[in-house]
């Protein structure tokens, strides 16, 4: 349950975690978010990611030297790992990412929490880090063949590298999707100058066009396989919550031994008392009926 309230406190207190260099507190912020059952997604966007950005700030300001810089990125790289080993990964897609840091730009976290993102999403994600050399990059793309090349650069003077980059890359035979993120992108007319299928500083846009784009048709499931994805999901959710069954069924209003049948997938269910289930869960329809797999990256 995503509180914009609750996440504004937990960002502030990362982002003031961080700028200390304060490594016990910025774990209890991640380990609190996760165990309030924060989506690992909003975490990333709505915690992580805005508490980076007011570190850059104070460095630009002149309020925060390299050294301290550099640990509020490796904290920050820490949690990534442990968020990425704790969360359930979705069920792969069958496309693959390569992510990186276009050549020169030594800034990489960005680029790491993309990576993060989309292997939580179900792709398969090569993370080629910092300062990858574009030769380097397009000869192993021609080699690998991935599905998608996402570019990610802190600072404008790289975006000259970017765009060659993009542009050898769209002249390969089989060509892959190629998307360019980051801070450096604020100015309308740079982004313009580069020929990429996208351009966005919002991972959660990323997201959503590639898997729009990439989108892997699966066998059709029977009736039985989705109750029994949903009962699994339902007792998922319900656990994770701390309720007991009678509970759950209280807030959705039906009965202790409905719900019992529910969860073991023996229960033909009306499309009615589903929603009232993912009502009491805060969740949707869709969510009780698709599988996601424990994973770690």
């Amino acid at each position: 349950m995503e509180d914009k309230p609750e996440l504004d406190l937990l960002e502030k207190r990362y982002a003031a975690a961080l700028l200390a260099g304060d490594q016990a507190e910025a774990f209890r912020v991640i380990k609190d978010a996760m165990e309030r059952g924060v989506n690992p997604l909003v975490i990333y966007t709505e915690v992580i990611t805005p508490a980076l950005v007011a570190v850059g700030n104070a460095w630009h300001r002149g309020g925060l030297n390299i050294a301290a810089e550099h640990l509020a990125i490796q904290i920050t790289l820490q949690h990534s790992a442990y968020i990425r080993g704790l969360a359930r990964r979705r069920k792969p897609i069958g496309a693959e990412a390569v992510i990186t840091a276009v050549e020169g730009e030594m800034h990489a976290v960005g680029a790491r929490l993309i990576a993060d993102l989309f292997y939580l999403e179900g792709w398969d994600v090569a993370y080629l880090g910092q300062n990858t050399p574009t030769t380097d990059l397009v000869e192993w793309v021609r080699e690998r063949k991935p599905d998608l090349v996402i570019l990610s650069l802190s600072q404008r003077d790289r975006i000259p590298v970017a765009q060659e980059a993009v542009h050898t890359l769209k002249s390969l035979e089989n060509a892959p999707l190629v998307f360019v993120g980051g801070v450096g992108l604020t100015d309308p007319a740079l982004r313009a100058a580069i020929p990429a299928d996208l351009i966005s500083a919002d991972p959660l846009e990323a997201i959503s066009v590639a898997n729009r784009l990439m989108k892997v048709r699966e066998e059709p499931k029977s009736a039985a396989d989705y109750l029994a994805v949903l009962g699994r999901r339902v007792q998922h959710l319900r656990k994770e919550r701390g309720w007991s069954q009678q509970e759950l069924a209280t807030k959705a209003g039906l009965d202790r031994a409905y719900l019992s049948t529910v969860e073991k997938g023996k229960q033909n269910i009306t499309i009615g008392a589903a929603a009232r289930i993912a009502a009491a869960l805060d969740t949707t329809l869709s969510a009780l009926i698709e599988e996601e797999e424990s994973g770690r990256g």
